[in-house]
């Protein structure tokens, strides 16, 4: 260190130098096709922190808060084959922190300030695929206490929302309109919200049986599949 500073040689600060140590767990580089990557990041979107500690890091790491099995099961997964998976909690909510540690080929999953890149919603099976990770993440299908069948998706982020609601879903014939929910500093079911909440909501039987449709290819989550096959079985038989 003395002859580094006699000589003048710039060092490596601690986050430099942490770049350079091979990782303990292995890592393999991204291979799955279009729809996957698509689905990965309307999943990212939708529920998936990204975060790097230097740019110059190997490490891209994801992670998420829930206290769902489902939601875990589905985020271990996704990235288990391409990362180490650890999971800490739960905490006291009863909500764990799950983490994957992935390579440098995830990049993509980084940036979501321009929205959702021109080339997913060019093509009809990834933009599906984009809008299924997203349903995995934020939407639900349920059934009313009215017996009457619902899809909706309610979120902070209005961008990503007005994109599926005015690219994607009209693509398979639906079309619906974005909501004003609830606005900025509301607290719901003891959350309090950041930002504005918007949502998109439908209840036609036809729309609601061309989402799933449409959707089932791609949806990974249990439960959500579930769901939509019970809203699906309603449709078909009151439809009889």
């Amino acid at each position: 260190m003395k002859k580094l500073k006699l000589f003048r040689i710039p060092t490596r600060t601690i986050q430099q130098g942490k770049a350079l140590t091979p990782p303990k767990y292995p890592r393999k580089d991204f291979c799955g096709s279009p729809e996957e990557k698509a689905y990965l990041l309307g999943f990212r979107y939708g529920d998936l922190y990204i975060s790097k500690t230097h740019p110059d890091s190997p490490t891209i790491r994801a992670s998420t808060n829930s206290g769902k099995l489902e939601q875990l099961s589905l985020v271990r997964d996704l990235f288990c084959k391409y990362g180490h998976v650890k999971e800490i909690g739960p905490d006291k909510q009863g909500a764990v922190n799950i983490r994957c540690y992935l390579n440098n080929s995830f990049s993509f999953l980084i940036n979501k300030a321009g929205g959702v890149p021109k080339e997913i919603l060019g093509k009809r099976n990834t933009a599906l695929a984009f809008f299924a990770g997203y349903v995995d993440a934020e939407g639900t299908f349920s059934i009313n206490y009215r017996n009457q069948p619902v899809f909706s998706i309610k979120t902070q982020d209005k961008h990503t929302m007005a994109q599926i609601q005015s690219k994607i879903l009209p693509r398979i014939g639906v079309k619906t309109r974005l909501q004003f929910v609830r606005a900025a500093g509301s607290v719901k079911n003891g959350v309090k919200s950041n930002k504005d909440v918007y949502g998109v909501f439908v209840y036609n039987k036809r729309d609601l049986g061309k989402i799933i449709s449409n959707l089932l290819p791609y949806l990974k989550h249990e439960k959500r599949k579930g769901d939509a096959l019970k809203v699906l079985t309603l449709i078909n038989h009151v439809g009889t």
